[in-house]
């Protein structure tokens, strides 16, 4: 079925020449910019109408999380009844997009790097920076040199197909391509996995990178599927749910219009009720805590009520952000469906479909933690799973499809015009500066107004100096306090949980005498307590997110854009007389906006799968000697402090790079923006040769673009 009506090919046709002949109107007055601009729009628009018309357009659903958030557990719970067909990945560069799609025949397909883009990745290897997009570099590289082969006739090739029979030989063959130690994996840029599988009719299902994948090509075929998506689950830790670099994420890859459903996830659940979870002591008065329980189910309700609440005040947050930028009211509306979160837990889900004896280990670990919580585990299973809701909600998705892309297709011409009247906004009020900018002066207060910015030069370069120096000094008072706080966060991180746990053994009396003596037998609840390996693993997967983000609040304290912006402005406005017609604050605005827009914040991320596959392959089950689980607390400590010590180096080559970054940008605002203001005092010069004549033109501009706009509406 083809969503588009015959109408709406016209309507389309109609709307594509009417930004032609708007870019036609234009034209004679338009800078080459801004014709640029409507030219880049006008492409986009035909991309989007080209993937939207195509006959039987699939639904298209993304699955969008950080690295670790859960999304192939998750998927492979959805789709494939807990099968572990997707590989997990456990760093940002064995991450890869894999993309779903029905065939009759089964087949993976797989996409390689480019030539080109393997000598960009070839490039950064060789950088000398501990910046993640750099060390990612250098992993895949050398993992490529491990592996033994020639990779060229793979980038030569570009693309493999390979048929499979049953999953068995799925996971074995996909294994190789996307898993974490896949011989081919350094080398995959991407992964559509062709189905014969009724459910997956009619759909696109794309399992994304993470955060900040430090592969630039990756990151664009990302943002090219998240272009075209129609439904998005987005999955976050219920451990960590909606931190910063959540946040991050949503922004920077939910796309600003398309999307008409966002499914949020708090995902893992299982392991933020285990942080509620607590037996209870004789001298304790338990139950007046609300922040404790003593069984799941009040655990769930007291996780619940937390998840919600902090997603209702993180979306509140996160709308005021999206509307003092002016994002679109269509993005606004989808972030709002975050603010009731469903949660799971894809681990414990797929624990109710098997038998004990069928339990991994890490499974027979989450049971034994569980079971003294619990008078009915079956139940309670199901109620942390809580997968039911998801699979529903994936149905009525699947079910509504048509009414989706046809809201989609009623909203895509309007949502263009409105993309397209910004745009032209955009261009008016540039043009209603240069008119004020000419009114305001003749040739002599301009070359007046350039003389005193030549003059001042010297001055303004020393101040713009100062602000940066005060702002790199910040930066380094930051770093400063923030190890001191990495150090006193690890400390509540060293010690492993003590759990509880029982055993029933069988104790025996006699009674009577003599002939009548008579040898009974009692079973008797026998109680111990263990520490398990996946508590310290909790521990140090909990510190490196908490480390990561107090590191990012420490470069967001030092560096205020808006603040920065203010000073900058001062610099150049308190160096003139304000007082005197021949000085114009306008000519610097933009400018300065622009230059200052090019600093970003660093995103912190820290792989510590090798510290936590030292504890997993060393410690199993449940450990119950006092040397055991003080072996366990020394392994937890070294491991703790080896992540502080990377944390710390990563934090300090991180503050050097910004630190470097801004010298750059103080350079650029030292030189190129002063020279651009020079530019710009000449072509106005110019301009005011025939200032009258120019200043008729740019009206006639701002009339054309007025009525542009106008007759858009």
């Amino acid at each position: 079925m083809n969503i588009f009506k015959k109408d709406d090919y016209k309507e389309f046709e109609n709307f594509t020449n009417k930004v032609e002949t708007v870019k036609l109107d234009i034209n004679d007055y338009a800078k080459e910019s801004d014709i640029a601009g409507i030219e880049k729009f006008l492409s986009n628009f035909k991309l989007k109408t080209e993937d939207f018309s195509r006959e039987n357009r699939k639904l298209n659903i993304g699955v969008v999380g950080q690295v670790k958030a859960g999304k192939s557990s998750f998927l492979n719970t959805l789709l494939f009844d807990g099968k572990e067909i997707l590989p997990k990945a456990s760093t940002p560069k064995t991450a890869t997009l894999t993309k779903m799609e029905y065939s009759e025949e089964n087949v993976i397909e797989i996409e390689y790097y480019s030539n080109e883009e393997w000598e960009v990745l070839e490039d950064n290897a060789r950088v000398d920076l501990d910046d993640e997009i750099y060390t990612s570099a250098r992993e895949i590289v050398e993992l490529v040199k491990k592996n033994g082969f020639d990779p060229h006739p793979y980038f030569e090739k570009g693309i493999d197909r390979i048929k499979f029979d049953t999953y068995e030989d799925l996971i074995e063959r996909l294994n190789d391509y996307v898993g974490e130690d896949g011989k081919y994996t350094p080398i995959i840029k991407a992964v559509t996995l062709y189905l014969n599988k009724e459910d997956f009719k009619g759909l696109s299902i794309v399992d994304t990178p993470g955060l900040n994948d430090p592969i630039p090509s990756r990151t664009i075929r990302t943002k090219e599927f998240m272009e075209l998506c129609d439904v998005v689950f987005f999955l976050s830790q219920a451990g960590s749910f909606l931190d910063k670099s959540d946040w991050n994420l949503l922004s920077s890859q939910l796309p600003q219009k398309g999307v008409k459903k966002l499914v949020l996830i708090a995902s893992k659940y299982d392991s933020g009720i285990r942080d509620v979870l607590r037996v209870q002591d004789d001298d304790d008065i338990f139950g007046d805590d609300d922040n404790t329980a003593d069984n799941i189910p009040k655990a769930c309700k007291i996780i619940k009520k937390k998840l919600r609440k902090r997603a209702k005040s993180k979306v509140d947050e996160f709308v005021k952000d999206l509307e003092a930028r002016e994002s679109s009211n269509e993005l606004i509306e989808v972030i709002k469906q975050c603010a009731d979160p469903i949660m799971v837990s894809s681990l414990v889900y797929n624990m109710t479909n098997k038998s004990q004896d069928e339990y991994t280990s890490e499974e027979k670990n989450i049971y034994s933690a569980l079971k003294q919580f619990s008078d009915d585990m079956e139940k309670d299973l199901n109620l942390l799973g809580n997968f039911d809701e998801v699979k529903k909600l994936f149905e009525e998705v699947v079910r509504e499809k048509e009414e989706i892309l046809e809201a989609k297709a009623k909203n895509f011409i309007p949502n263009a015009l409105e993309e397209l009247k910004d745009i032209l906004s955009g261009y008016l009020n540039k043009t209603k500066s240069r008119i004020q900018i000419l009114e305001n002066n003749d040739k002599n207060q301009l070359e007046e107004q350039r003389k005193l910015v030549e003059n001042q030069i010297g001055t303004i370069k020393a101040e713009i100096a100062t602000v940066f120096g005060d702002l790199k000094c910040n930066i380094e008072l930051e770093k400063s306090a923030g190890i001191r706080e990495l150090r006193d966060i690890s400390k509540d991180y060293l010690n492993v949980k003590e759990r509880t746990g029982s055993i029933t053994r069988t104790g025996s009396y006699t009674t009577g005498h003599l002939w009548w003596k008579k040898t009974r037998e009692y079973n008797y609840e026998e109680h111990y307590s263990y520490c398990i390996a996946a508590d310290a693993i909790e521990n140090l997967q909990k510190y490196s997110l908490e480390a990561s983000n107090e590191v990012e609040e420490r470069f967001i304290e030092a560096i205020h854009i808006k603040e920065l912006k203010r000073k900058l402005m001062n610099v150049v406005v308190n160096n003139f007389d304000l007082g005197s017609e021949k000085f114009d604050s306008q000519l610097f605005k933009i400018m300065l906006e622009n230059t200052v827009n090019d600093i970003e914040i660093p995103v912190f991320n820290i792989d510590i799968s090798s510290d936590m596959s030292s504890i997993a392959g060393k410690f199993n089950g449940e450990l119950t000697s006092a040397d055991q689980k003080n072996e366990l607390s020394i392994a937890l400590s070294k491991a703790i402090s080896a992540i502080y010590d990377v944390i710390c180096k990563k934090f300090e080559s991180s503050v050097k790079k910004l630190k470097d970054d801004i010298s750059e940008i103080e350079k650029k605002i030292e030189d190129t923006l002063l020279t651009n203001i020079l530019k710009e005092f000449e072509e106005l010069k110019v301009e005011c040769d025939n200032k009258e004549k120019e200043i008729t033109a740019f009206r006639e501009y701002e009339t054309i673009l007025e009525n542009e706009i106008k007759i858009l509406k």
